[in-house]
């Protein structure tokens, strides 16, 4: 990798305020609206998770949310994540485009939490750049900057093949299934599942960015 490339990456790093927040959010698509102020095939979150860094190379904790899913579950997300982003620090996501859509969504649909949406949105840092713009590449991501190449390519421990759910569209339709489930272990096994998938990706941002750093 150039010297131009070490040059950027190093610039990244030195950019970023800390506390660092590492966020990742998963949705569902119901064609058939389920809840006021939506829409046919709008995706609606229902979990995220976020791992939180207070200092550099400090200890790492983990936040997570996943709805209830017996009433619309904007509001409790919306309520949950402003409470676990704080006020302070960059946000790291991996694609922000996602995420900002869902937020700017979540802002008109529930204007009381406009403005602190607003805030959350405004701290949003994309760890996908530096791949995207080349900075960092090995021909072991294949020519793909996607974090299910980035992953294996510069942290080869960390595996989606061997959990139960591997990819967004299978989260969504385990979140639907969820809704469905009557209470017992199965429902139970799933929530679990869901759970650990979403935790899965913003944990896989903590070890990328500290091979950027590197």
């Amino acid at each position: 990798m150039s010297g131009r490339g070490r040059s950027k990456r190093k610039s990244f790093c030195d950019r970023l305020s800390y506390p660092l927040y590492f966020m990742d959010f998963e949705t569902f698509q119901p064609a058939v609206p389920l809840y006021d102020q939506s829409r046919p095939y709008q995706q609606i979150p229902f979990q995220y998770s976020m791992h939180l860094q207070k200092e550099p190379d400090g200890e790492v904790v983990h936040a997570e949310f996943l709805a209830d899913w017996k009433k619309d579950p904007r509001a409790g997300f919306i309520e949950s994540l402003i409470a676990d982003a704080g006020e302070q620090g960059d946000i790291l996501v991996y694609n922000q485009s996602f995420e900002i859509r869902i937020l700017n969504e979540l802002a008109t649909d529930f204007p009381k939490y406009k403005d602190s949406i607003e805030r959350i949105i405004n701290r949003i840092v994309d760890l996908m750049q530096p791949f995207q713009q080349k900075h960092y590449y090995t021909p072991d991501m294949r020519g793909s900057y996607s974090i299910k190449k980035v992953l294996p390519a510069l942290v080869p421990e960390l595996k989606y093949d061997e959990l139960e759910i591997s990819e967004g569209g299978a989260a969504s339709r385990g979140f639907e299934e969820l809704m469905a489930l009557e209470e017992g272990t199965v429902k139970e096994n799933l929530r679990q599942n869901l759970l650990e998938y979403c935790k899965l990706d913003t944990w896989a941002m903590v070890k990328i960015l500290e091979k950027i750093k590197e």
